[in-house]
């Protein structure tokens, strides 16, 4: 076994030794819950992965990916950890192909820059090292004369993730309800096995697998089975037309009954989220209408041909009467992108406003929706609790943010004692639980993954396979694989 010295001059015989970070300050950054590595290194390309893999898997090195870092608090506390693996300098847009509607990028992408430079950008390669990068604080132009070209995903912390941690974490925002999932938009993936080989899955066509579609495996595997580096998406072309809006109800039951004959149409909208008046006001723009302390509100997003859009809206805006609405705001085009870009990143500074945040995701079958959200407001104003509470309607999927401003042993406990209740009800019912953040030191009293399922011995021996000697992210994802 090599030295602590001998590992590093190994590392710079890979990369530069200035992509090598071993100062306090930058450790300190790159700590996994609480848990320093020894060094971060910085490759700069899939050659220099696959190396370092190598190095790792011959010293017995455990290595953890870091993109933004946007993604790292989801997941149980390393078991060990040596080396921090930061993704940013592969950040390559490999190939743009409008005709086609795909393209190929690198994993430490900025999603907000792919998002930008596809709305403009012709056919053919980007570099962000060596290209001008556009403002990408502004909306997407949506102008029928200049129309480009979109990845159909409103992930959370937009402005900061990489896409190569919004495919590992399989991360949605709310259009997931029109679009899917990234696992039915990633048709191609190029990632470091745990022996440092380079291998390609899928392709740059939807119908391209023949057998096992791995491409799904590691969407959504935490880092736990390779190094994700490059991958293909699918895209299509920006909407004509956007819109949204905004619907207040006094009553869960007046905004439940609105989602119901929303769904109950045949109403295409891109998103419909459900969220009490708390949860409004941190993910709602600096200066947007404000609706109350009390009661909730509905936000539909709406995309599409410039007719269609005009249709729903016009439909949406009779059931809401129809359901006992108050008030309402329409949003159009720059609006509509402001609110939904702000709804995207607000989570971002609310961790920062509330260090002890505590944030969960509840899944769930869609048909119970109303009775967790019944709930869901029933267990924590018991538990006298302050907390926002956002859910992506017709996709039976609830978030929750508890906002703790002191951090004490007594208000921990209540937060644990509803997040149990809360699991319990929704494995009752065919669904679980994840803990997305919480402080590292109480981390461990809490059910990150929820409950284990049948299918857990499954992942354990595809783990093994993958990653026989640990070494990707080890104890991190589901059951502490």
């Amino acid at each position: 076994m090599a030295t602590d010295g001998e590992k590093i001059k190994a590392i710079k015989g890979i990369v530069d030794p200035k992509n090598i970070k071993s100062d306090p300050q930058i450790l300190s950054a790159h700590a996994v819950d609480g848990v320093m590595p020894w060094a971060v290194v910085f490759p700069e390309s899939l050659e220099q992965v696959s190396d370092l893999v190598r190095l790792a898997q011959k010293e017995n090195l455990a290595l953890v990916p870091w993109g933004s870092g946007s993604k790292m608090s989801i997941g149980h506390p390393p078991s060990r950890l040596d080396l921090v693996m930061g993704l940013t300098d592969l950040n390559k847009i490999m190939d743009i192909n409008r005709n086609n509607l795909t393209v190929t990028v690198q994993s430490g992408v900025r999603f907000k820059d792919i998002q930008k430079i596809l709305a403009v950008q012709e056919n053919g390669s980007h570099n962000h090292r060596e290209n001008h990068i556009p403002d990408t604080n502004q909306p997407v132009s949506t102008d029928k004369q200049n129309r480009g070209c979109f990845i159909p995903m409103a992930p959370p912390h937009s402005h900061s993730a990489t896409i190569g941690g919004i495919i590992s974490a399989n991360s949605a925002g709310p259009i997931r309800l029109l679009y899917g999932l990234p696992r039915d938009i990633v048709l191609g993936l190029r990632y470091v096995a745990s022996n440092g080989e380079t291998i390609g899955i899928g392709g740059k066509t939807v119908k391209n697998v023949s057998g096992y579609d791995m491409c799904k495996l590691l969407i959504g595997s935490y880092g736990s089975l390779g190094i994700l580096c490059e991958m293909t998406l699918r895209l299509l072309p920006l909407p004509e037309r956007l819109g949204t809006f905004l619907l207040f109800f006094p009553t869960l039951a007046g905004a439940s009954d609105f989602i119901e004959r929303v769904f109950d149409t045949n109403l295409l909208p891109a998103a419909v989220e459900l969220l009490n008046c708390c949860a409004y006001s941190f993910l709602a723009p600096e200066g947007f209408y404000e609706f109350g302390s009390d009661g909730y509100v509905v936000a539909v997003g709406l995309e599409g041909f410039e007719e269609d859009v005009r249709r729903m809206a016009h439909e949406i805006g009779i059931i809401a009467s129809e359901s006992g609405a108050g008030e309402n705001l329409y949003l159009k085009e720059d609006q509509h992108g402001l609110f939904w870009d702000a709804y995207s990143n607000k989570v971002s500074e609310l961790s920062h406003r509330y260090p002890n945040l505590v944030s969960i995701k509840l899944n769930y079958p869609i048909s119970n929706s109303h009775k967790v959200m019944e709930l869901v407001d029933s267990l924590i104003k018991e538990a006298q609790l302050e907390y926002g509470v956002v859910t992506h309607a017709g996709s039976g999927v609830t978030l929750i943010h508890f906002l703790d401003k002191s951090g004490d042993h007594e208000t921990i406990n209540r937060i644990i004692s509803v997040t149990r209740k809360l699991l319990d009800h929704c494995r009752r019912i065919g669904g679980n639980l994840v803990v997305e953040r919480v402080r590292p030191e109480v981390k461990q009293r809490f059910p990150i993954w929820g409950e284990l399922r049948e299918d857990h011995i499954v992942m354990r021996r595809i783990k093994q396979e993958m990653d026989p000697s640990g070494i990707f992210s080890p104890g991190r994802f589901v059951g502490g694989i």
